[in-house]
C-alpha cells in the first residue's frame, strides 16, 4: 500500500467514479426519507396480497388488472423481512438504485462517462423516479426492466454483437417486463417502430425472434387471464381520465424535477459552445435514440387515451430513463459537475421541504383516532378508499372495538383497490337506495346500542358522500365539536365527522 496515499488524487484521476458513488447514496437517501409514512390503499392490497399463500395470492391477482411478477418478489421479500413500511418499501428503493446504475452503464454506452453522469443525476432526482422508489408497487421495477431492455437492445441490435447470451438476457428481461406491467409493451413497441425506421437491415431476423419469444409467454401464461379481466378493465380504469395536452406538460414536470430550474445556466452553456451539443445531437441515430423511444413510448398510450383512456404518469415510468438520456445527448460533454451537483442539492431540499415527517390524517393516524375515540357498537361508514389501509392499522390496534364498518357505496369493499366508476350519474338513483338501506340499518341496530355513534368520513368525491350524509342527517344528530378535520391534503377524505 502506498503509504503517501492522496485521496485528492483519487478524485482528480477517477472523477466518474467517485460522481458515481455519490450519486448512489443520493439515490439510497432519496429512497429512505420518510419512507416510514403510512400505507395507502394500493400499498395495503400489495402487501395482503403478497401476504397470502401461494394459490390464495395468485386468484387474488387473476382478480387484478396487473400481472404477477412484483407480487410475488414482494412476497418473498415480506417472508424474509416483514411487513413494515420501510421494509416494504426498500424492495421499490432498492430497484431505483439498480436502476440508477442501469441509466449510467447505458449512459457511459451512448455518450461517455461524463454525460452519463449527468443522465444519472437528472433520473434519480426525478420526482416519479423518486414516488415510485417509496411507493410499495411495481412501478420501480417496471422502470429497471425498461431500462435493462433499452440497454440490452442497444448492445445486440444498435451495436450488432453476435453473442447468444446477450440475445438471452434481452428475452429474458422482455419476459420479466411484460409479467410486471402492460405498460411495458409500449416500450417493446418503441423499440420495433424504431428498428424498422433506422435499423430494418440490421440483425432483423434476431430482432423479429427476440420480440416472439418476449411476448410467448405472456401470451400462453398470462393471456388466458387479462382476457377474463377485460370485463373489469372499465371497473378498474374509471378513475383514467382522458388525457389533455396539459398532462404532457405535467408529466415533464415529473420526469424533469429541479432539472427545469437549471434550464438558464444550460442555455447559458450552449450559447458559450455556439450550439455545438445540439447539432451532434442531429448527426447519428444512436444519440438520437432516447428521443425517438421517448416520443414512441409515451405519446403511443398518450394518443390511445383518446379513445380509451389509459395514460397516466404511473405508467410513463416506461420513459423515464429515455427523458434522461435525451438531455444528456443533448448538453453533450461539456457539462459541468457543478451542474449535476446544483441539481442534487435542489432535489434534497425539495424532498425535505415538501415531504412532511407524519400527517395528522393519514392511514395510520386515523386508524389511531377510530381506536381511541369509538365505543363497542359504534359505526364507521368510509368512503372512497379509506376502509382497507385504515382497517389495516386497525388490526394492529389493541383492545379492537366491536364496530359496524361499512363502505359506500358497498361495491368497493369486493374490490379495495379501485372505486369503479362510483361517479356515473346513471348510477345516483342506486346509491340513494343503497344509502336509504345503509341508515336503516344502522338505526336498527342504534335500538338495540343505545348511545351509539355513527363517525363518517367524508371523502374526496362530495357529490357521493352527500347522498348519504343527508340520510344521516335526517335519521340522526350532528355532534358538534368531535370528529377530526383535516387541514392538509389527504389523497382520500378530509374529514370525520360524528352523530348520534
Amino acid at each position: 500500500m502506498n503509504p503517501h496515499f492522496d485521496f485528492r488524487e483519487k478524485v482528480r484521476r477517477s472523477p466518474a467514479t467517485v460522481g458515481l458513488l455519490l450519486l448512489l447514496l443520493c439515490s439510497s437517501f432519496f429512497a429512505l426519507y420518510n419512507s416510514n409514512a403510512a400505507y395507502s390503499s394500493d400499498e395495503v392490497w400489495s402487501v395482503k396480497t403478497a401476504g397470502l399463500n401461494y394459490t390464495a395470492g395468485v386468484a387474488a391477482l387473476k382478480l387484478d388488472v396487473h400481472p404477477p411478477l412484483y407480487f410475488l418478489i414482494l412476497r418473498v421479500w415480506l417472508r424474509l423481512f416483514g411487513t413494515g413500511e420501510r421494509v416494504i418499501r426498500s424492495l421499490s428503493g432498492l430497484f431505483y438504485i439498480l436502476s440508477v446504475l442501469a441509466v449510467y452503464g447505458l449512459g457511459r454506452e451512448l455518450y461517455g462517462k461524463k454525460a452519463a453522469l449527468l443522465c444519472t443525476a437528472i433520473y434519480l432526482s426525478s420526482p416519479l423516479a423518486i414516488l415510485t422508489a417509496q411507493f410499495a408497487r411495481m412501478y420501480s421495477l417496471l422502470s429497471l426492466l425498461s431500462i435493462l431492455s433499452t440497454w440490452l437492445y442497444l448492445q445486440f441490435l444498435v451495436k450488432p454483437r453476435d453473442s447468444r447470451l446477450l440475445f438471452a438476457l434481452y428475452v429474458a428481461v422482455n419476459v420479466l417486463g411484460t409479467f410486471t406491467h402492460i405498460a411495458f409493451f409500449f416500450l417493446l413497441f418503441g423499440q420495433v417502430v424504431f428498428h424498422f425506421l433506422f435499423y430494418r437491415r440490421t440483425s432483423a431476423k434476431r430482432f423479429v425472434v427476440s420480440i416472439v419469444l418476449s411476448a410467448v409467454p405472456y401470451l400462453f401464461l398470462w393471456a388466458p387471464t387479462v382476457w377474463r379481466q377485460i370485463g373489469n378493465s372499465s371497473e378498474g380504469l374509471a378513475w383514467v381520465q382522458k388525457p389533455a395536452l396539459f398532462s404532457l406538460a405535467e408529466l415533464l414536470l415529473l420526469y424533469g424535477g429541479a432539472f427545469w430550474l437549471l434550464v438558464p445556466v444550460l442555455l447559458y452553456l450552449w450559447w458559450r459552445s455556439g450550439f455545438e451539443s445540439c447539432r451532434e445531437f442531429s448527426k447519428l441515430h444512436t444519440k438520437s435514440l432516447p428521443l425517438w423511444l421517448l416520443g414512441i413510448t409515451v405519446l403511443t398510450p398518450f394518443l390511445v387515451s383518446q379513445c380509451k383512456p389509459i395514460f397516466n404518469s404511473r405508467l410513463a415510468i416506461v420513459g423515464l430513463h429515455f427523458f434522461a438520456l435525451a438531455i444528456g445527448a443533448l448538453i453533450g460533454r461539456r457539462v459541468s459537475y457543478f451542474l449535476i451537483i446544483e441539481l442534487i442539492v435542489l432535489t434534497a431540499i425539495g424532498i425535505v421541504f415538501v415531504r412532511l415527517e407524519t400527517s395528522t390524517c393519514d392511514n395510520r393516524a386515523i386508524a389511531t383516532y377510530i381506536s381511541r375515540t369509538v365505543s363497542d357498537g359504534d359505526a364507521v361508514i368510509f368512503t372512497s378508499l379509506t376502509r382497507l389501509p385504515i382497517d389495516y392499522y386497525l388490526e394492529r390496534q389493541s383492545g379492537t372495538k366491536k364496530l359496524l364498518e361499512t363502505s359506500f357505496p358497498a361495491e368497493i369493499d369486493n374490490h379495495p383497490g379501485y372505486e369503479g366508476r362510483i361517479n356515473d350519474p346513471e348510477r345516483k338513483p342506486a346509491l340513494e337506495r343503497e344509502a336509504a338501506e345503509l341508515i336503516d340499518k344502522i338505526s336498527s341496530m342504534q335500538l338495540r346500542e343505545r348511545g351509539g355513534r355513527i363517525f363518517f368520513l367524508r371523502g374526496r368525491h362530495p357529490q357521493i358522500d352527500s347522498i348519504v350524509e343527508a340520510s344521516l342527517r335526517k335519521r340522526f344528530e350532528l355532534i358538534p365539536g368531535e370528529g377530526l378535520r383535516c387541514d392538509e391534503s389527504s389523497p382520500y377524505f378530509k374529514e370525520i365527522i360524528v352523530f348520534k
